[in-house]
């Protein structure tokens, strides 16, 4: 299980550095940076393919769809519904949304583990989502004054933020489901190769947005922009690390960990985000965001010990 844990927590940690990525290239459209993200993240897989091949022979008609639905639907789509959410209801709205996946993939898998019987007490659930709960309303009490000053200017787009944080909400609390029941049923194969394979199926649909934001652009924007290799340098970087080592590394805790579990661990992703943040900015976070983040540990640390009890309970009961 700590193996499982150790991915999960690298993986948040590569992916607490996307946040940082339209900071440190200002003067590019939101989209546009997706967009280059995931063409980075397909130009890392494609070559990938060779090395794959044997493991991609095994996959059926039905295992390329799934993937596909997860390299499209979780990652750009999700990209595209998040970037609307922040330019139309503000950063902090869209942080608050993002807050509440840990809490809904645990309660959702835990609910959906009892047929299997892979589920524990909702009692010794209940602890750990309540601290995780208390770090999220901490972390984000001070966003929440600014979200009620957003919805009091143009109501229209507001609204429409509103439901495009939901719709990423929604989609980032499937993904995690989906991809570990894939993974779980699927225990022979590498999680690298489904990783490879995300970036594959969602290649093609990411240059198409990239040529349709670039087109879609002034008259006169370079392809690549105003600072090109800085622009490819950053957004391959985050399609190797940010994207296909990441997805790897929470592949392979989605091998070892219950989903419900699992789900939790995206906390890990708030809090180096907020942590590399203040480092960018040369700050200290504010004393709700370090009471925030503690709590949020805490909340994990006290799941995976109720999880850790649930199977020796079971292993003793079997």
């Amino acid at each position: 299980m700590w193996a499982g844990i150790v991915c999960g927590v690298v993986a948040c940690m590569l992916w607490g550095l996307v946040y940082l990525v339209p900071l440190v290239v200002p003067g590019y459209e939101p989209l546009l940076i997706a967009a280059g993200r995931f063409v980075g993240f397909g130009i890392v897989a494609v070559p990938l393919l060779w090395m794959e091949r044997r493991e991609f022979a095994r996959y059926s008609l039905k295992d390329w769809w799934t993937v596909t639905q997860l390299g499209v639907v979780g990652n750009i789509v999700y990209y595209w519904c998040l970037v609307n959410c922040i330019q139309n209801a503000g950063a902090p709205f869209a942080g608050m949304c993002m807050s509440l996946i840990p809490v809904l993939v645990a309660v959702i898998s835990n609910w959906r583990s009892r047929a299997t019987g892979g589920s524990i007490a909702w009692s010794r659930l209940a602890p750990g989502l309540l601290l995780i709960s208390a770090g999220l309303v901490a972390a984000n009490v001070q966003e929440f004054s600014m979200v009620l000053e957003a919805s009091r200017g143009n109501a229209g787009p507001f609204w429409y933020g509103v439901l495009m944080g939901v719709c990423a909400l929604l989609i980032w609390t499937w993904y995690p489901i989906k991809n570990a029941d894939w993974l779980l049923a699927h225990p022979t194969f590498s999680p690298r190769s489904w990783s490879t394979a995300q970036g594959m199926t969602t290649f093609p649909f990411a240059c198409a947005l990239y040529l349709f934001v670039w087109c879609a652009s002034p008259e006169g924007t370079t392809f690549l922009g105003p600072t090109p290799v800085w622009f490819v340098v950053i957004v391959g970087g985050s399609g190797i690390f940010c994207s296909w080592l990441g997805i790897v590394f929470w592949n392979a805790m989605s091998q070892r960990l219950p989903t419900a579990l699992g789900g939790q661990m995206i906390v890990f992703e708030t809090i180096f985000a907020v942590i590399y943040a203040h480092l960018l900015r040369g700050a200290w976070p504010t004393a709700g965001m370090l009471v925030g983040m503690v709590l949020l540990i805490g909340g994990v640390l006290v799941s995976l010990r109720a999880f850790d009890r649930g199977r020796a309970t079971q292993s003793a009961g079997g």
